[in-house]
This record gives structure tokens, sequence and C-alpha cells, in this order.
């Protein structure tokens, strides 16, 4: 069979078309770019790598010291009384008497132990407080033992011991203003069983309020605790409150409750004021007034055999007392011929610096602050109110010293010295004294 060549050619045409067919079209070329040609910028010239910078030098320099910071479980008002009531002085040394007290703070307790004792006389005294700060108040737990003998060449067997426990809660309404209740129970033993106060107890209360600063010692006895006190021969602390001026005042109240065997009640203020007369010199104005404004009689009318302090239903040592540290320096206190149950006096410092603020050198003492110090006082004590204001019974008596900072390795010491001389009292009263005390702060 012969085939021709046009049915070949139409076989191969149908063969082509077909497998095109069985074929993805090709993909359409890109569109051709028709905006202006970019110039082409001019080379720039390389540029050196920048150097880096160096940190700069660590500071070397010494950070300032901070207080410890408080437990944030304190309210800012207990939190100020925390740190400064754990930097008061460890050692105390006064007129032949050393006090020191060890202190250990755990979050918002303080435990303290202390012991006073007085080499001439030998009394001692010993002290365990516990001490919350709360949220809005602190309270103080204490028990306390405390011995005291004769006067020297006395040759006597006499000695006086107190022992006993207080409760004392303060109340903080802000910096300035305080509020105090106290619970106290004293038992009384006496060498001499013939004394009317000889084993028996007094059982208190106190109310107080305090205006000023919380760290005079004089202001926290009138509202608080009185015993195991740091009173010292001048007006350390210079912040005395607002204003310059601070003031306390206090109502105390025994009954004869439960195993309580006196019954008085008695009212005790004192105020403090700072005058500043130049920018380095000053005065410290202190005033006192205390009275029982209750009390029983116990001795019969025209007793002169009894001493007249044993004639109250008052324990000996809530009289008050003229002559002192803490109240007209140079008069005698011995054989309570400076007591009574009204009392009154004022004194003033005067304090005149000598340097301030400089580094002397002696050997490993460093002198830092000097201040020279005049002292005047006048006031009376009695046993009636009448005869508390009886000018002619007045005492008065002025005085020189100096008070001085300094350092001695890694101790602060305030030191301080006082003579004082009476220039008019009752002969019985009139006397002359050096008092001085030191403080150490480590």
């Amino acid at each position: 069979m012969r085939i021709r060549p046009t049915a070949i050619s139409f076989a191969v045409i149908l063969a082509a078309t077909a497998t095109l067919a069985q074929q993805p079209a090709p993909a359409p070329p890109p569109p051709t770019d028709t905006a202006a040609p970019q110039t082409t910028p001019a080379p720039q010239p390389p540029q050196a790598a920048p150097v880096p910078s160096l940190p700069p030098p660590p500071d070397i320099t010494t950070p300032p010291v901070t207080p410890p910071t408080p437990p944030l479980s304190l309210s800012p008002v207990a939190a100020t009384g925390y740190d400064r009531r754990d930097a008061l002085p460890n050692i105390y040394l006064a007129d032949g008497q050393a006090s020191i007290r060890l202190r250990k703070l755990i979050k918002n307790v303080l435990f303290e132990s202390q012991i006073d004792y007085k080499f001439v006389t030998g009394d001692i005294s010993t002290f365990l407080r516990y001490k919350y700060y709360a949220q809005n108040f602190t309270y103080k737990i204490a028990v306390f033992d405390s011995i005291s003998f004769g006067a020297i060449g006395s040759h006597s067997d006499e000695f006086e011991r107190v022992r006993g426990g207080l409760l004392l809660l303060e109340f903080p309404r802000d910096y300035d203003h305080r509020y105090f209740t106290l619970l106290q129970d004293d038992r009384l033993t006496f060498g001499d069983v013939t004394r009317v106060d000889n084993r028996k107890n007094n059982i208190y209360t106190k109310f107080g309020y305090q205006y000023g600063t919380e760290f005079d010692e004089r202001l926290n006895a009138i509202v608080g605790e009185t015993r195991g006190r740091q009173v010292p021969v001048l007006t350390v602390f210079r912040e005395v409150g607002p204003q310059k001026f601070s003031y306390a005042a206090a109502l105390t109240e025994s009954a004869r409750f439960s195993t309580g065997d006196y019954k008085y009640t008695k009212f005790e203020t004192e105020a403090i004021r700072r005058w500043d007369l130049t920018a380095t010199q000053f005065i410290v104005t202190r005033g006192h007034f205390g009275t029982f404004l209750t009390k029983d009689t116990l001795c019969a009318k025209g007793d002169v055999t009894t001493p007249q302090v044993e004639c109250y239903s008052v324990p000996g040592y809530e009289m008050f007392s003229l002559g002192g540290r803490e109240a007209l320096r140079s008069l005698s206190t011995s054989n309570s011929v400076s007591a009574g149950t009204n009392e009154f006096h004022v004194t003033n410092e005067y304090f005149v610096p000598v340097f301030r603020n400089r580094d002397f050198r002696y050997h490993a003492l460093h002198f830092n602050t000097m201040y020279a110090i005049g002292y005047t006082g006048f006031g009376n004590a009695a046993f009636t109110t009448r005869d508390v204001f009886r000018t002619r019974d007045f005492a008065v008596d002025a005085g020189l010293g100096t008070e001085m900072a300094l350092s001695v390795r890694d101790f602060d010491v305030l030191l301080s010295v006082l003579y004082a001389h009476t220039f008019r009292a009752p002969e019985e009263r009139k006397g002359n004294k050096v008092q001085f005390s030191i403080h150490t702060i480590r």
C-alpha cells in the first residue's frame, strides 16, 4: 500500500498539536522597567571605625555610713525611738558610780541588762528589761533589785533594798507628743527592822504626758521608770523640742490594793527651755514642781521624835528632793534634810564655747568640742504648801564647770564637770560639791 506524502505530513501535525496541548503555558516574561535610570552616587572615602568609649572609673570613695533600717512593721514614730534609744551610752561613770548596759536588738524586740555600782558606798542595782516596738505603741517589762547602804563613816549595818517589777506602755501620737501608762510594784526591806516602811509593798500606777524630746533622762523619769537612769550633770541633749521647749507631767496613784500598803496621789511636772543668745552661746533653763495631792499623816501632832519624812503614807524614795543632780547641785541630801512633800526649783546653765569642731590631739585622745559653763539655781522643799513658798527658806547656789566631747580609739566620750556652792539656804542644807560624769558611746 502506498502512503502518500500528504497523509504523512497531516499525521505529524496532529501529533505535535496533542503534545503541545499537554504542556503548561510558559511564564510570561518580566515587565520591562521603563523608569529613568538612577544616578550612581559618587564613592565616599572610607570612614575610620569609631573608637569604643572607656567606662568611667569606679567610684573609690567610701559610701556614707547609714544607720540600720528599722523593721518595716514599725510606724515612723516608733522607728525614730527605735534607732535613737539603741545608741544611748553603754558605759557611764559619775561620782564614783559605774553603769554598764548590754543590749541585743532582735527585730522589734530590745533585750537589755544593766548593772549599776557605787565604788564608795557599795550600792549595787541590777535590771533586766524587755521592750517591744509595736506598730503604734511600745511596751516595756522590767524587773529590778537595788540595795543601798549608809553613808561613809556611819559605822552601821543599815541598808535599804527595793526589788520589784513594772509594765510601761508608751503611745506616741507623733514625733513630739507621747502618752504613758505605768504599773509598778516595789517591795521594801530595811536593815533596821523598826523602820515603819520595812517589809511593805508599794503598788502604784502612773499616767503621764510628754512633749518635745524623748531622750532627756529627767523628763523620762517623771512619766516612766525612775530607777536605773543615767542622770548627767548638765543638760546633754541640745535639741529639746519644737520651739526649743520640752515638757512632761505625770499623776501617780498608789492604793492599798492587794498587797499594797501605801495610799497617796502625787503630781509632778518639769519643763525645759533653750535660749539662744548668739549662734554659739545659749542658756538652758529647767523648772520643776511637785506636790502630793492626797496623803495620810501617820505621826501624832507634836511628835518630834519621828523623822518628818516618815510621818506620811508615802515611802521615802517617793519624796521630792531639793538637792542632787536633778535639782540644786550643791545642797546636802544626807538624812533627808532637803526632802519634802512639796518642792520647786529653777536652774540655768549658760554654755560658752571654748572651741568647736576641732581636732586637738594628745596621745590617743582627740578633743573635738569644749564648753565653759556657768550654773545658777534656786528653790525650796517643805512638808506643807505654806512653807514651800516661804522666801526666808529659799536655797540659792551657783557654780562653774566644763563639758568636753572627745574620742579615744573607737569610743566617743562626753565628759562633764561642775563645781557648785550654796550661797543661801538653811544651815543644814548648805554644801559644796564637785560633780562629774563620763559617757562613752561605741
